[in-house]
């Protein structure tokens, strides 16, 4: 996923000592895929230059992509030694319940979990081993939740971020960065912050609730301060719901972001699944993977809590504003989230089980670990159904490649994408194109 005065792009992945030119040399689908979009109008254009640290990270991208290629060539069932990229997710709890979350809104699954459960936190001893037995290969980390915040033991793990630096993305909705300032500080220069702001104040009370958007705006203000200052050495990023509300904002919403002098400005399209495609994942599920897990009763599964969804009576208000956006340069990195062209927008509204961009296959299952919060790990970071294992007195490397996550992994591979998978960022960020399919790059 991706300082604020320098308006650097986000770091992507944590890499060094690979020169811009040899990152440049060793990215040729990246960069045919750039112009690619470029060309079509698609993607916003930025005054941005990439640095050396940021071609690093471009090289450190497409190795992992390339290494993971490889790999599946020979074995469908293979993974990395090590997972690259490991997500944690610190707790189920959150201090917000957002019309939009899969997880607390009216639909959200972790309203169906007892309250034991919900009270659920990530055991930091076992955040501990992940990062001592990922250390070699300095994989990148993904904090999550719930809201990653209110995770009680906050202050223990910047600890040992600082004593094991490497890139770490945090996903917040920003209301307690204040409150966390001395240990967002304290993880240093390869944190990246990415905060939601759904559009301008109206629309992101919509979504979020009443005072909601006063209160982070001001919050994301004094970290670019801090930033400023020197106090914290990180990145600033915005992520950003397109509503029914914003679709026809986006560049309202661009301007402001500009101004702020975050880093980047990822454009976020919400992950609907319809019921035909749930229902088709249901049925995938009981025929390919029933003896992973016990299959959830029909419309039970967590796939179905994804019913919220942009109405197709605002699809041409946002192709006018995405055209907008596109017809200038920002001094700032702007993205979707996916990215998916004009064309594609319809079907990807309408929550379908075609994914966009050509995508054929998931590199992420190959190469990222997906750690719950209560332990448990996952192929999939969305859906709990894909347990394989737990961290609860296992290795990482024992959990990591066992016969379980390598049966997945062949099923995955031979039998094709998920239905769900269409919906899934992660596919648009660590996937691969089928041969007639179009090219596109990670955000």
């Amino acid at each position: 996923m991706p300082g604020a005065s320098s308006a650097r792009p986000a770091r992507a992945c944590g890499a060094s000592g690979v020169s811009g030119a040899r990152a440049v040399a060793a990215a040729p689908r990246l960069e045919f895929a750039a112009a690619a979009w470029y060309a079509r109008g698609m993607r916003p254009k930025t005054t941005v230059r990439f640095d050396a640290r940021s071609f690093a990270d471009l090289a450190r991208t497409v190795r992992v992509r390339s290494e993971t290629r490889r790999l599946l060539e020979s074995d469908p069932s293979g993974a990395t030694p090590l997972p690259l990229e490991v997500s944690l997710q610190l707790t189920y709890r959150c201090n917000l319940r957002c019309d939009h979350c899969y997880q607390w809104n009216e639909q959200g699954f972790f309203r169906a979990y007892d309250a034991e459960r919900q009270r659920a936190e990530l055991d930091l001893e076992i955040a501990a081993r992940v990062l001592a037995e990922t250390e070699e290969v300095r994989a990148k980390l993904f904090l999550w939740g719930g809201e990653p915040l209110m995770y009680s033991r906050f202050p223990e793990l910047a600890a040992l971020l600082e004593d094991t630096p490497r890139t770490v993305n945090l996903c917040t909705n920003g209301l307690l960065m204040k409150e966390r300032a001395a240990d967002l500080f304290r993880i240093g220069r390869g944190l990246n912050v990415l905060v939601s702001v759904d559009g301008p104040e109206e629309a992101h009370d919509a979504l979020r609730g009443r005072g909601t958007f006063v209160r982070t705006a001001a919050a994301v203000e004094w970290l670019l301060e801090a930033r400023r200052r020197g106090d914290f050495r990180g990145e600033v990023t915005l992520l950003s719901m397109v509503a029914d509300g914003t679709a026809g904002r986006l560049y309202e919403t661009a301007e402001w972001a500009e101004r702020l002098g975050v880093s980047s400005l990822y454009f976020q399209l919400p992950w609907y699944i319809s019921p035909q495609t749930a229902a088709a994942m249901d049925a995938r599920y009981a025929a390919e993977l029933a003896w992973l897990n016990p299959p959830p009763a029909p419309g039970r599964a967590t796939w179905h809590s994804y019913s919220y969804r942009l109405s197709e009576d605002v699809l041409p208000a946002l192709a006018r504003e995405r055209a907008r956006v596109a017809a200038r340069a920002w001094s700032i990195r702007l993205r979707y989230q996916p990215e998916v062209s004009d064309g594609e927008l319809a079907d990807f509204a309408r929550g379908t089980d075609r994914p966009a961009q050509g995508k054929s296959r998931c590199l992420a299952v190959s190469n990222r670990m997906e750690v719950h919060a209560d332990g448990n790990v996952s192929s999939c970071k969305f859906f709990p159904e894909f347990v394989v294992g737990s961290l609860r007195g296992a290795p990482v490397r024992e959990v990591w490649q066992s016969a379980r996550f390598r049966r997945v992994r062949e099923v995955v591979q031979r039998g094709g994408l998920f239905p769900v998978c269409s919906r899934c960022i992660l596919l648009y960020l660590n996937g691969d194109e089928s041969r007639t399919g179009g090219t596109a790059i990670a955000g």
